[in-house]
Protein backbone atom coordinates (compact mmCIF):
# COMPACT_ATOMS: atom_id res chain seq x y z
CA UNK A 1 0.00 0.00 0.00
CA UNK A 2 3.36 2.74 1.03
CA UNK A 3 4.45 1.28 -2.27
CA UNK A 4 1.57 2.46 -4.14
CA UNK A 5 1.35 5.56 -2.39
CA UNK A 6 4.95 6.39 -3.59
CA UNK A 7 4.71 6.12 -6.75
CA UNK A 8 1.04 7.60 -7.26
CA UNK A 9 2.74 10.65 -5.42
CA UNK A 10 6.05 10.62 -7.69
CA UNK A 11 3.25 10.86 -11.00
CA UNK A 12 1.50 13.34 -9.47
CA UNK A 13 4.84 15.32 -9.08
CA UNK A 14 6.33 14.78 -12.28
CA UNK A 15 2.96 15.46 -13.95
CA UNK A 16 2.87 19.14 -12.13
CA UNK A 17 6.58 19.56 -12.96
CA UNK A 18 6.03 19.03 -16.87
CA UNK A 19 3.14 20.35 -17.38
CA UNK A 20 4.36 23.59 -15.32
CA UNK A 21 4.45 27.15 -17.65
CA UNK A 22 8.47 26.93 -16.66
CA UNK A 23 8.90 23.45 -17.89
CA UNK A 24 7.28 24.27 -21.65
CA UNK A 25 9.32 28.66 -21.73
CA UNK A 26 12.59 26.54 -20.55
CA UNK A 27 12.25 23.46 -23.31
CA UNK A 28 11.72 26.82 -26.05
CA UNK A 29 14.09 29.05 -24.67
CA UNK A 30 17.11 26.27 -24.67
CA UNK A 31 15.70 24.71 -28.22
CA UNK A 32 16.08 28.46 -29.51
CA UNK A 33 19.30 28.59 -27.88
CA UNK A 34 20.69 25.77 -29.47
CA UNK A 35 18.88 26.50 -33.35
CA UNK A 36 20.53 30.18 -33.01
CA UNK A 37 24.16 28.50 -32.31
CA UNK A 38 23.47 25.86 -34.99
CA UNK A 39 22.59 28.29 -37.60
CA UNK A 40 26.02 29.40 -38.27
CA UNK A 41 27.19 26.00 -38.74
CA UNK A 42 24.71 25.32 -41.08
CA UNK A 43 25.07 28.47 -43.44
CA UNK A 44 29.22 27.28 -42.86
CA UNK A 45 27.93 23.46 -44.41
CA UNK A 46 25.78 25.29 -47.27
CA UNK A 47 28.35 27.60 -48.62
CA UNK A 48 30.95 24.80 -48.68
CA UNK A 49 28.65 22.60 -50.71
CA UNK A 50 28.19 20.06 -48.38
CA UNK A 51 29.08 18.60 -45.11
CA UNK A 52 32.77 16.56 -44.67
CA UNK A 53 31.54 14.53 -41.23
CA UNK A 54 28.48 12.81 -42.80
CA UNK A 55 24.83 13.86 -42.73
CA UNK A 56 24.63 17.58 -42.34
CA UNK A 57 21.64 17.61 -40.00
CA UNK A 58 24.01 15.02 -37.65
CA UNK A 59 26.88 18.09 -38.00
CA UNK A 60 24.22 20.71 -37.51
CA UNK A 61 23.12 19.05 -33.98
CA UNK A 62 26.17 17.52 -32.39
CA UNK A 63 27.62 21.63 -33.19
CA UNK A 64 24.42 23.18 -31.82
CA UNK A 65 24.48 21.02 -28.37
CA UNK A 66 28.11 20.97 -27.86
CA UNK A 67 29.06 24.55 -28.60
CA UNK A 68 30.54 26.09 -25.36
CA UNK A 69 28.38 29.17 -25.69
CA UNK A 70 25.42 26.90 -25.48
CA UNK A 71 26.73 25.11 -22.79
CA UNK A 72 26.81 27.86 -20.51
CA UNK A 73 22.80 28.26 -21.20
CA UNK A 74 21.37 24.92 -19.84
CA UNK A 75 22.49 25.87 -16.42
CA UNK A 76 19.90 28.62 -16.62
CA UNK A 77 17.28 27.35 -18.02
CA UNK A 78 16.96 23.84 -16.43
CA UNK A 79 15.96 25.15 -13.36
CA UNK A 80 12.98 26.98 -14.55
CA UNK A 81 10.68 23.60 -14.53
CA UNK A 82 10.36 22.71 -11.00
CA UNK A 83 13.45 23.78 -8.99
CA UNK A 84 11.55 26.42 -6.92
CA UNK A 85 8.49 24.08 -6.27
CA UNK A 86 9.56 22.41 -2.81
CA UNK A 87 10.94 25.94 -1.71
CA UNK A 88 7.34 27.32 -2.35
CA UNK A 89 5.73 24.11 -0.44
CA UNK A 90 8.01 24.78 2.72
CA UNK A 91 7.27 28.66 2.66
CA UNK A 92 3.47 28.51 2.37
CA UNK A 93 3.76 24.96 5.52
CA UNK A 94 2.06 23.11 2.42
CA UNK A 95 4.89 20.29 2.53
CA UNK A 96 3.36 19.68 6.30
CA UNK A 97 0.16 18.79 4.70
CA UNK A 98 1.45 16.10 1.52
CA UNK A 99 4.18 14.86 3.61
CA UNK A 100 1.50 13.87 6.45
CA UNK A 101 -0.56 12.26 3.38
CA UNK A 102 1.88 10.38 1.58
CA UNK A 103 4.46 9.63 4.13
CA UNK A 104 7.78 12.00 5.03
CA UNK A 105 10.01 9.53 2.84
CA UNK A 106 7.47 9.62 -0.02
CA UNK A 107 7.19 13.31 -0.09
CA UNK A 108 11.03 13.55 -0.14
CA UNK A 109 11.57 10.79 -2.88
CA UNK A 110 8.93 12.52 -4.68
CA UNK A 111 10.49 16.42 -4.55
CA UNK A 112 13.92 15.06 -5.16
CA UNK A 113 12.74 12.95 -8.59
CA UNK A 114 10.32 15.25 -9.28
CA UNK A 115 13.21 18.20 -9.50
CA UNK A 116 15.82 15.68 -11.84
CA UNK A 117 13.62 14.63 -14.00
CA UNK A 118 11.81 18.18 -14.89
CA UNK A 119 15.32 19.02 -15.34
CA UNK A 120 16.57 15.90 -17.19
CA UNK A 121 13.36 15.85 -19.52
CA UNK A 122 13.98 19.58 -19.79
CA UNK A 123 17.33 19.06 -22.02
CA UNK A 124 16.24 15.88 -23.79
CA UNK A 125 12.80 17.54 -25.41
CA UNK A 126 15.42 20.31 -26.28
CA UNK A 127 17.68 18.23 -28.12
CA UNK A 128 14.96 16.29 -29.68
CA UNK A 129 13.24 19.78 -30.93
CA UNK A 130 16.42 20.63 -31.77
CA UNK A 131 17.02 17.28 -33.74
CA UNK A 132 13.61 17.48 -35.83
CA UNK A 133 14.09 21.09 -36.32
CA UNK A 134 17.89 20.54 -37.88
CA UNK A 135 16.88 17.40 -40.39
CA UNK A 136 14.10 19.25 -41.77
CA UNK A 137 16.84 22.59 -41.97
CA UNK A 138 19.53 20.87 -43.50
CA UNK A 139 17.75 18.76 -46.36
CA UNK A 140 19.15 20.21 -48.75
CA UNK A 141 22.84 19.64 -47.60
CA UNK A 142 24.65 16.85 -49.17
CA UNK A 143 26.70 14.63 -47.27
CA UNK A 144 30.09 15.17 -48.95
CA UNK A 145 31.89 12.82 -46.48
CA UNK A 146 32.42 10.31 -49.26
CA UNK A 147 31.39 7.23 -46.45
CA UNK A 148 33.56 8.16 -44.14
CA UNK A 149 31.77 10.28 -41.63
CA UNK A 150 33.48 10.80 -37.89
CA UNK A 151 29.41 11.40 -36.77
CA UNK A 152 27.52 8.38 -36.48
CA UNK A 153 23.79 8.26 -35.59
CA UNK A 154 24.53 5.95 -32.64
CA UNK A 155 26.73 8.81 -30.90
CA UNK A 156 23.53 10.48 -30.07
CA UNK A 157 22.42 7.68 -27.56
CA UNK A 158 25.14 9.18 -24.87
CA UNK A 159 24.67 12.60 -26.12
CA UNK A 160 21.59 12.08 -25.00
CA UNK A 161 21.75 10.81 -21.49
CA UNK A 162 24.64 12.96 -20.70
CA UNK A 163 21.92 15.68 -21.68
CA UNK A 164 19.76 14.40 -19.05
CA UNK A 165 21.83 13.87 -16.03
CA UNK A 166 23.17 17.11 -17.09
CA UNK A 167 20.15 18.74 -16.57
CA UNK A 168 18.63 16.71 -13.47
CA UNK A 169 22.12 17.72 -12.07
CA UNK A 170 21.53 21.39 -12.05
CA UNK A 171 17.88 20.98 -11.73
CA UNK A 172 18.42 19.51 -8.50
CA UNK A 173 21.18 22.40 -7.29
CA UNK A 174 18.53 24.98 -7.98
CA UNK A 175 16.36 22.83 -5.41
CA UNK A 176 18.61 22.86 -2.90
CA UNK A 177 20.05 26.92 -3.18
CA UNK A 178 16.09 27.66 -2.84
CA UNK A 179 15.63 25.51 0.08
CA UNK A 180 19.24 26.39 1.90
CA UNK A 181 18.60 30.16 1.38
CA UNK A 182 14.89 30.36 1.73
CA UNK A 183 14.13 32.41 -2.00
CA UNK A 184 12.91 30.06 -4.37
CA UNK A 185 14.15 32.70 -7.23
CA UNK A 186 17.75 31.96 -6.19
CA UNK A 187 16.99 28.46 -7.59
CA UNK A 188 17.31 30.19 -11.35
CA UNK A 189 20.43 32.12 -10.35
CA UNK A 190 22.89 29.42 -8.59
CA UNK A 191 23.11 27.00 -11.06
CA UNK A 192 24.20 29.32 -13.80
CA UNK A 193 26.96 31.18 -10.61
CA UNK A 194 27.89 27.69 -10.00
CA UNK A 195 28.57 26.91 -13.30
CA UNK A 196 30.56 29.49 -14.79
CA UNK A 197 32.99 29.98 -11.15
CA UNK A 198 33.37 26.52 -11.85
CA UNK A 199 34.43 26.81 -15.43
CA UNK A 200 36.66 29.83 -14.48
CA UNK A 201 38.10 27.88 -11.97
CA UNK A 202 39.24 25.15 -13.76
CA UNK A 203 40.40 26.87 -16.63
CA UNK A 204 42.57 29.42 -14.67
CA UNK A 205 43.95 27.56 -11.52
CA UNK A 206 43.95 23.80 -12.78
CA UNK A 207 44.01 23.70 -16.08
CA UNK A 208 45.14 20.03 -16.53
CA UNK A 209 42.28 18.99 -14.18
CA UNK A 210 39.48 18.76 -16.90
CA UNK A 211 37.01 16.53 -15.47
CA UNK A 212 36.74 19.58 -12.72
CA UNK A 213 34.80 21.75 -15.62
CA UNK A 214 31.29 21.42 -15.96
CA UNK A 215 32.05 21.63 -19.72
CA UNK A 216 32.86 18.32 -19.22
CA UNK A 217 30.13 16.89 -17.96
CA UNK A 218 27.64 18.14 -20.57
CA UNK A 219 29.50 16.98 -23.96
CA UNK A 220 32.99 15.53 -23.02
CA UNK A 221 35.63 16.02 -24.94
CA UNK A 222 38.50 14.99 -23.07
CA UNK A 223 37.01 11.96 -21.76
CA UNK A 224 34.83 9.62 -23.51
CA UNK A 225 30.98 9.60 -22.77
CA UNK A 226 31.06 6.88 -20.16
CA UNK A 227 33.37 8.50 -17.44
CA UNK A 228 31.00 11.82 -17.96
CA UNK A 229 27.53 9.75 -17.15
CA UNK A 230 28.85 8.05 -14.07
CA UNK A 231 30.38 11.39 -13.09
CA UNK A 232 26.76 12.86 -13.62
CA UNK A 233 25.35 9.95 -11.73
CA UNK A 234 27.78 10.34 -9.30
CA UNK A 235 27.12 14.32 -8.36
CA UNK A 236 23.52 13.92 -9.10
CA UNK A 237 23.21 11.51 -6.61
CA UNK A 238 25.04 13.30 -3.67
CA UNK A 239 23.02 16.42 -4.89
CA UNK A 240 19.96 14.64 -4.04
CA UNK A 241 21.09 13.35 -1.05
CA UNK A 242 21.78 17.15 0.18
CA UNK A 243 18.40 18.01 -0.76
CA UNK A 244 16.46 15.61 0.64
CA UNK A 245 18.63 16.49 4.13
CA UNK A 246 18.17 19.85 3.88
CA UNK A 247 14.47 19.49 3.12
CA UNK A 248 14.13 17.17 5.96
CA UNK A 249 15.50 19.81 8.68
CA UNK A 250 13.01 22.05 7.14
CA UNK A 251 10.29 20.11 7.63
CA UNK A 252 11.19 19.20 11.24
CA UNK A 253 11.08 22.51 12.04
Amino acid sequence: MRKKKNLSCLAAELKASIMSPGFAAGVLLLSAVFLLTGREYREYLAGAGGSPEGAAWLAVFTYSISAEQVLLFLPLFVPLGASGNVQEELKSRYSVFLAGRTGKRGYLAGKTAGAALSGGLMAVSAFALTLLVSVIWCADIPDVSGGTAALSVWGLIPDFICGFLNGALWSLVGSVAAVVTRNRYLAYAVPFILYYVLTVFQERYYADLYFLSPKQWAFPSYYGSGFCIVLLLLLGAAVSVLLVKTVERRLMR
